[in-house]
């Protein structure tokens, strides 16, 4: 009996609690534990906890950008970015759900909106370093490289002998084409930082470039001791196995990379290419155009598309790969279309 009339007592004090809770506080407390369920992974139950919240205040605004944050976490941008903008709405200065409607922009491949969110960003926190790091990391997507190159200089100049932001210099100058710079700059990053994976990464491509296939390999595989797992080194390796003919060794890689990440457009690139050398052009077909679908840029992929149509019989289809890549400033999509189609092309850039 005793038990039974401390659970009583309990029970009344919990209603008399609840009773006594206004709006706000219990729009409040399912906010925070939609931050729980979204700090522990649960983001399907986070959404339903800020679903909670936002019937008892629809004009939330912290409410509304986290549950477009649960959502990019379960794959849907889209949804998401009605949340934040329900959200701006409500706060138009509204930092973090910018920043997170410019990153789920970018995941969409809507990239001048992303940079548009960056330009009002950037009207708010003027000497924000990191905004100008994004900012060149959004127009690299773009191959807007010159500009890039001065958001991360503008990072860099706010933000001084910041490694990540000296690699991302370097990397722009190795996208540009010049390797001697991209060289030197990724030496500077190392000065700061001997263990970076990723200036190792960068040396290995730059190596790769020069067709020092052995040098490559070292560089990435010092990248991946530091990170045994990473997706991109992963493909990275695979895709040097391919220029030495190792297939086996490269095709463990890439579909390693795959597992680990889906999403990665270069590691299908890289999976079609490995069908193309096995001549089974239909299967690189399809992984190339799965490539070509990703909103990020891939480099070479059209080439290479172009390249297997043709092996495959059929020039109309490789001719129109090729133009695709010739008008995205792919140097060997260029020279392959002005070889093989009628017409010729000449790249503006």
């Amino acid at each position: 009996m005793k038990i039974r009339s401390k659970l009583l007592s309990a029970i009344f004090v919990f209603l008399f609690l609840t009773a006594c809770e206004s709006d706000q506080d219990r729009r409040d407390r399912f906010f925070q534990m939609g931050n729980l369920a979204l700090e522990d992974g649960n983001h399907t139950k986070a959404v339903d906890l800020f679903n909670e919240s936002l019937k008892i205040d629809p004009n939330f605004a912290y409410a509304l950008n986290n549950r477009g944050v649960a959502k990019m976490e379960v794959n849907h941008p889209y949804e998401a970015i009605l949340d934040y903008n329900q959200a701006l709405q409500r706060q138009p200065d509204y930092l973090d759900a910018l920043f997170n409607r410019a990153y789920a922009y970018e995941s969409i491949g809507s990239f001048d909106k992303a940079l548009n969110d960056v330009d009002k960003i950037m009207s708010l926190k003027p000497d924000s370093a990191f905004v100008f790091f994004y900012q060149g990391l959004v127009q690299t997507k773009t191959r807007a490289y010159d500009q890039a190159l001065e958001s991360f200089v503008m990072a860099d100049s706010l933000n001084p002998l910041n490694p990540e932001t000296i690699i991302n210099i370097a990397t722009v100058h190795y996208l540009k084409g010049d390797l001697k710079a991209a060289s030197e700059i990724v030496a500077q990053g190392l000065d700061l930082n001997p263990n970076d994976p990723n200036a190792s990464n960068l040396l290995s491509q730059i190596h790769l470039k020069n067709e020092n296939y052995l040098a490559s390999l070292v560089e990435i595989n010092r990248a991946l001791d530091a990170v045994p797992q990473e997706p991109y080194f992963l493909n990275n390796r695979g895709y040097i196995y391919l220029q030495m003919d190792s297939l086996d060794l490269a095709l463990e890689d890439i579909d390693q990379s795959i597992l680990l990440n889906p999403k990665n457009g270069w590691a299908y690139r890289n999976k079609g290419i490995y069908f193309l050398k096995k001549e089974d052009y239909n299967q690189a077909i399809r992984l190339l155009d799965r490539a070509a679908e990703e909103p990020d840029f891939i480099d070479e992929v059209y080439n290479y598309l172009g390249i297997a149509y043709q092996k495959s019989g059929d020039q109309g289809k490789a001719c129109e790969a090729w133009i695709i890549g010739a008008e995205k400033n792919e140097e060997s999509s260029i020279r392959l279309f002005n070889q093989n189609c009628e017409g010729s092309f000449t790249n503006s850039n």
